[in-house]
C-alpha cells in the first residue's frame, strides 16, 4: 500500500468538516423516512451518520499530532468496526444521562475508577490499536497472553454492531436455507435510540472542533489515546 502523504492542518479540518456535514445530510434524509415501517431504512442511515461523525474523530486525533496518517489508519478510517469501535470511545466521553439517578451513578463510577477507564472503553481503544490498526502494522506478532477484552467491545470488533447494519436493509439467510433475520427485527425503539446517540455525537464533534470538549472523561481518554499511540509516532 503507497504511504499516504501527511496531511496540513487546514485539509484534514475541511475533511472533518466534510464528514460531519455528510453526517448531518443523512440525519435530515432520515426525517423523510420517520413514519415508515419498519423503521429499518431510516435506522441504517442513522448508523451511517454516526460512522461519519466517529470518522471525524478519528481525523481530529490526526490533527491533533495523536495519530499518525498512515495505511493503517487510513484503512480504519475506511473499516466500519473501527469506527463503532471509536463510537464506543465517544460515548465515554459524552457522558449521557437519561435521569438524575443514572448521572449520579456515572458519577459514583468515575470515582471509584479513578484514573483508570471502564473496561468496556479500555477494551475498545485497545482493540482499535492492537488488534485492528496493530495487526495492518504487522501480523508477525503474537501476545504472551491472550487479552481479556470486555464482551461488549469484543462483539463490536468482531462486526456483530455492523451485522446489525447491515440486517436493516437484508434478508439474512441461515445454513437451512431459512431466513434468519429481515429488516422487520429493527424497532422503533431501537432507531430512536441510535438517532439520538448520533445527534450526540455531532454536538460533540463540533465541541472539540470549538475547543470547548474538556471534561474530566475527555481528559482522561484523550490522555489514553496519546500513550496507545506513543510507539506508532516514535518507533524504537
Amino acid at each position: 500500500m503507497a504511504k499516504p502523504q501527511k496531511p496540513s492542518k487546514s485539509a484534514l479540518l475541511a475533511t472533518i468538516q466534510a464528514c460531519v456535514e455528510n453526517g448531518e445530510r443523512l440525519l435530515e434524509e432520515t426525517y423523510d423516512l420517520e413514519f415508515r415501517e419498519p423503521p429499518s431504512s431510516r435506522f441504517f442511515l442513522i448508523m451511517i451518520a454516526q460512522e461519519e461523525f466517529a470518522k471525524a474523530f478519528i481525523l481530529f486525533l490526526v490533527k491533533e499530532d495523536i495519530v499518525l496518517f498512515s495505511p493503517p489508519v487510513l484503512r480504519a478510517i475506511n473499516d466500519h468496526a473501527c469506527k463503532q469501535l471509536v463510537g464506543m470511545i465517544m460515548d465515554y466521553m459524552i457522558m449521557h444521562w437519561d435521569d438524575v439517578e443514572e448521572l449520579r451513578a456515572a458519577i459514583s463510577n468515575d470515582y471509584d475508577l479513578g484514573d483508570r477507564l471502564p473496561n468496556d472503553v479500555g477494551s475498545a481503544m485497545e482493540l482499535l490499536r492492537y488488534e485492528k490498526i496493530g495487526r495492518w502494522e504487522s501480523n508477525n506478532w503474537v501476545w504472551a497472553e491472550d487479552p481479556k477484552y470486555d464482551t461488549s467491545a469484543l462483539r463490536i470488533a468482531e462486526g456483530k454492531k455492523d451485522r446489525r447494519k447491515q440486517d436493516a436493509l437484508y434478508v439474512r439467510v441461515g445454513r437451512d436455507g431459512r431466513a434468519c433475520s429481515t429488516p422487520q427485527t429493527i424497532s422503533e425503539d431501537e432507531t430512536r435510540d441510535e438517532f439520538e446517540r448520533a445527534r450526540r455525537y455531532r454536538s460533540f464533534v463540533d465541541s472539540m472542533l470549538d475547543g470547548k470538549a474538556s471534561s474530566h472523561r475527555y481528559d482522561k481518554a484523550m490522555a489514553a489515546l496519546n500513550i496507545l499511540f506513543e510507539r506508532e509516532r516514535h518507533p524504537r
